[in-house]
């Protein structure tokens, strides 16, 4: 086995797979500049490479990705500098976008949760594998932003423009075995099983994904999500029919941030009808009025700050 040791990413190389792995546990692995940056090299440079047929992505510690890196939002939203936080979107959807284009497999190998930034790391993967136990979600509009690193767009690709508005108006965080059933994610495995999966699977061609038959518990989620706007959810005024479950959805819409949650409803939907490279732009076109809102910064500093409830968004 080669080993080559970035500051923040361990590369590994045995029996034709590279292994990128996130070396930050003590912050959850969250996404910054440099973890962008050193990722976006050794994935390069593990195309590059002959003796590489697939390529592994996973974090360290006990969780897989939890997210970007609030502090550094914070700092330059306090700061006043929009432009630094459109320099780090446009370098994290590279990152994504090379990840997407890779000649190779590329599997993420989740054995802990993918949470924002980190689910949309792995929905760049042509597959996601996860142990069971573990959790998926996009928790953005809950601290008044969306997501940002592409994930309105494949997530939409992936599971459906209904469903990806349900992902994200609700910021539910999902059970692998859950994912599974939506066609978020790929496979779920014990835990002791899941380097041999991920191995298995990164040496597999790359094929089309298959849309998988919802339950009608799930499709009517879907059908509920894609046929009511944003803002009615959130008013909770929107007729369920005397359905439990999609009550329940709409509740938790309600203490999203209104602005985020119009932004997300519109790149969806508008991004959903183009091809994907139009889509992720859309995406990065409107950092800057996002995070300006008095919104985003309440949301960001709520979660720092790692208070209890939930921010009271004003929708400025």
């Amino acid at each position: 086995m080669a080993t080559t040791q970035l500051s923040l990413v361990k590369v590994d190389v045995a029996d034709g797979i590279a292994t990128l792995t996130i070396n930050r546990p003590d912050v959850l692995n969250n996404i910054n500049f440099v973890v962008i940056h050193q990722l976006h090299q050794a994935l390069l440079q593990a195309i590059a490479d002959p003796a590489v047929q697939g390529i592994v992505l996973a974090g360290a510690g006990k969780v897989f990705v939890v997210g970007a890196d609030i502090d550094f939002l914070i700092r330059n939203i306090e700061g006043d500098d929009i432009p630094r936080i459109i320099k780090y979107s446009e370098a994290g959807h590279a990152l994504m976008n090379a990840i997407d284009d890779s000649p190779k497999p590329v599997v993420a190998r989740v054995g802990g949760m993918a949470l924002g930034g980190g689910l949309e790391l792995a929905l760049a993967c042509d597959r996601i594998v996860a142990a069971q136990g573990t959790t998926f979600g996009f928790p953005e509009t809950g601290l008044g932003i969306y997501p940002g690193f592409g994930g309105t767009q494949r997530s939409s690709r992936r599971v459906g423009v209904g469903l990806a508005k349900w992902l994200i108006f609700t910021a539910k965080s999902l059970a692998a075995s859950e994912a599974l059933k939506i066609g978020l994610i790929d496979q779920v495995v014990a835990a002791d099983q899941l380097d041999d999966a991920v191995g298995r699977a990164a040496r597999e061609p790359i094929t089309a994904k298959q849309p998988v038959a919802l339950s009608p518990e799930y499709a009517a989620l879907a059908q509920f999500f894609a046929s009511h706007r944003a803002a009615d959810l959130r008013a909770g005024i929107v007729d369920t029919h005397g359905d439990a479950a999609l009550a329940r959805a709409m509740k938790l819409v309600a203490n999203k941030g209104p602005i985020a949650l119009a932004f997300a409803e519109s790149i969806i939907e508008r991004g959903s009808q183009r091809p994907l490279a139009e889509g992720l732009r859309m995406e990065i076109e409107h950092v800057t009025e996002l995070f300006q809102t008095a919104d985003a910064l309440l949301g960001l500093q709520f979660r720092a700050k790692r208070q209890l409830g939930q921010p009271v968004f004003a929708g400025r």
